[in-house]
């Protein structure tokens, strides 16, 4: 069933390798799920970005955006980093019961003045702390590199 060539995600309720069991090929349109969606397996309740249209299996849900700004990675990485913070709350919740849970959530955003949603806001916020493990990475790294070369001069 699972192809490392194929082209569609097979999203499951694993909280490992951003919830994809492995990959297959096209099944049908019943049951392929449009991608640039929100995931959730029910089993560890934490939330993933699909990018790409995907399959699923049992106890897993797909959360689509209302709002009309074009939705992305960085827009998904902000609502994704506000719902797995609720982890805990939607774990006490039988799986029958998680839509119910979630719909009576709230997440904290950033507002215009007028009362609109900063998605320009949002974007450049990821965009920065991204930069900024990157940063990290490569100064940790530099640090690795430089005691590898200490140990081997002695």
């Amino acid at each position: 069933m699972f192809n490392e060539n194929a082209p569609y995600p097979y999203f499951t309720r694993t909280c490992l390798n951003n919830g994809i069991s492995g990959y297959v090929e096209y099944l049908d349109e019943e049951h392929k799920i449009k991608g640039e969606a929100i995931a959730v397996g029910m089993l560890g309740m934490q939330f993933f970005y699909m990018e790409k249209d995907f399959y699923a299996g049992q106890f897993t849900k797909s959360i689509y955006p209302k709002f009309t700004y074009p939705f992305n990675a960085k827009i998904a990485l902000y609502f994704i980093a506000q719902l797995n913070k609720k982890q805990r709350i939607f774990q006490g919740v039988l799986v029958r019961d998680f839509e119910k849970t979630f719909y009576k959530q709230s997440v904290l955003l950033p507002l215009y003045p007028n009362g609109e949603i900063a998605f320009e806001y949002i974007e450049s916020f990821i965009k920065a702390l991204q930069k900024e493990a990157i940063k990290n990475v490569n100064i940790w790294n530099e640090k690795k590199i430089a005691i590898a070369k200490e140990i081997a001069r002695d």
